[in-house]
This record gives C-alpha cells, structure tokens and sequence, in this order.
C-alpha cells in the first residue's frame, strides 16, 4: 500500500480538527492505518493550528519537514508558514482565504504575495490554490472551508488507494449540516477534479 503523509494547518475556528477526523475515520472505513497528531498550538479560534495525518503503512505519527506528500493549508498565511515540511514533488493547496491576525499594528501580506512566495518555496511541488471561499459560499459561507479542501484533496487523485470517496461522503453524512458539508466537499472534488492532479510518486 505504501504510505501518504498529509500536514494540515489553519486557524482555530476553521474546523481543521473535523477535516482530519473525517479523514482519518474514512481511512479506516477504507481498511487504511490511520494516524493523526494535533502538534501545534490550540485549536481555539483564532490560534494557529497543526495536524499531521498519516495513512498506511506508518507508525509514528509525526510527519518531519521535508517530509510531507502534501500540505493542505485551510488559510494562505498558515499554509505559506509551513512549505518547508513539503516533500520534493508534493502538492500544495491552499485555499485563498486570509485571517487577519488579532495583533495590532502587522502587515498582512497580499494573497498575491503569499501565492508568489509559497510557490517560490515549494520549488518543484504542485501549488493549487482553491477558490474556497467562492466556493463556500455557494453553501451557506466560510464554516464549510474546510469541507471544500477536503473535497479538493480527494479530487487531486492523491488519496486513490488509500481512502474512498464514498467512505468520505459517508463520514461526512454522519456530521451537523449534513447536506451542506457534502455539498460543500463535492464543489472541492468536482473544482481539483478539473484543475488539480496527484502529487504522489
């Protein structure tokens, strides 16, 4: 089988714990290992969070920098922070929203700025970046983000062999405001179906 390992991050609030639960509980369904750690800051709103998801064949459950198959980042200055944890030839995507941090007086880059420098830093690793709050949007705003770039992962074609899209759609019918997280994961799949491909290999 092989293993995938899969570095989330975002901001507290964002709902990053419930993306990589769903995940890790669709893994299983799929008779995937699974093995998730929370490593970085609180998941309260507006903290910067961190979670490391590995499927397969693993047995610890942190992923070291340079090491990650993908980075799946839920807001771009999160999701710029961490490229270094990339892996040569991964894959990248970003959604395109920007949280303004609570301090004041910080200069927030432009998302063109971020996109620019993630790309720089990623070298050659695939950057997609997800119209997510576009795509949100269309379900009921930011909250469904993160079932958007959960849809958007598993449209890339990177989780093929390890988790299932209908295992997917079946955690997800099992969480609150089930009819707009799955319409909101299959806006994500059908968007990377299009314009994102695997970054494995």
């Amino acid at each position: 089988m092989g293993r995938l390992s899969i570095l989330a991050a975002g901001v507290g609030g964002q709902g990053i714990i419930t993306l990589a639960s769903t995940l890790a509980r669709a893994a299983v369904a799929s008779g995937t290992k699974a093995l998730v750690a929370e490593t970085h800051g609180l998941s309260q709103r507006g903290g910067s969070v961190e979670v490391h998801i590995r499927l397969g064949d693993v047995h610890a459950p942190l992923i070291a920098p340079g090491d990650a198959d993908v980075l799946i980042g839920l807001e771009l200055i999160e999701a710029a922070r961490r490229v270094s944890h990339l892996r040569s030839g991964g894959l990248l995507l970003a959604a395109d929203t920007i949280l303004r941090p609570a301090v004041p007086g910080v200069r927030v880059p432009s998302r063109e700025e971020l996109v620019s420098a993630m790309r720089r830093a990623a070298g050659d690793a695939k950057v997609v970046v997800v119209p997510a709050r576009e795509l949100a949007s269309k379900v009921g705003g930011l909250l469904f983000s993160n079932m958007v770039m959960l849809g958007a992962l598993a449209g890339s074609g990177i989780l093929e062999g390890f988790v299932g899209v209908e295992e997917l759609e079946r955690v997800i019918g099992t969480l609150r405001r089930r009819e707009e997280n799955l319409k909101a994961f299959r806006l994500g799949l059908d968007y990377c179906s299009t314009h994102c491909s695997s970054g494995r290999g």
